[in-house]
């Protein structure tokens, strides 16, 4: 029951975040919004997301806030082009991608701890994370590094990373 209430204060509270920023989307004062994301840990915490993308920079600025299950706010953290955040552990996991000048790209995973809020750990790995699923020791990302010529082919692999940020092993799949 518990569970049920708190999901839907998260799903009230994204609804009037979306209803306050106009159902989201780009073109207030060269800004863009959106309306976010609820994830809820097995002991009750909801984290809320929220972005404010500056349209000018291109630029993703997002808010992070922990409500445990009273209904108090524990902390708040701010994420900058942040694409996703999974919850693993006790960690919030985001990736930020971003392309060299050679055209080679990397991701970086941010871990948050869930109890505070702070950067746990942060990992770079070259290429695309297309795919994050937590597992009881870590989190395992597949990474798609893009061909490097025309008519090349892209390579994947599966990364294992362990709560502390480290890789634990990498398989190739292609």
């Amino acid at each position: 029951m518990k569970r049920i209430f708190i999901a839907t204060i998260a799903l009230t509270m994204l609804a009037s975040i979306a209803s306050a920023n106009q159902g989201g989307g780009p073109g207030r004062g060269g800004e863009g919004y959106d309306e976010g994301a609820a994830i809820v840990d097995s002991n009750g915490t909801i984290f809320i997301t929220s972005s404010v993308i500056d349209t000018s920079t291109q630029t993703s600025t997002t808010t992070v806030k922990a409500i445990n299950s009273s209904g108090s706010v524990v902390w708040t953290a701010m994420l900058t082009n942040s694409r996703r955040l999974e919850l693993s552990g006790s960690n919030l996991i985001s990736t930020n991608q971003s392309t060299a000048s050679d055209g080679t790209v990397s991701t970086t995973l941010t871990a948050i701890s869930t109890s505070s809020g702070s950067v746990a750990w942060t990992r770079t790995l070259s290429g695309r994370v297309t795919f994050l699923e937590p597992f009881s020791a870590g989190t395992y990302a597949i990474v798609v590094v893009p061909a490097t010529s025309s008519g090349g082919s892209a390579s994947r692999s599966l990364v294992a990373i362990g709560n502390d940020g480290s890789v634990l092993w990498t398989v190739s799949l292609t």
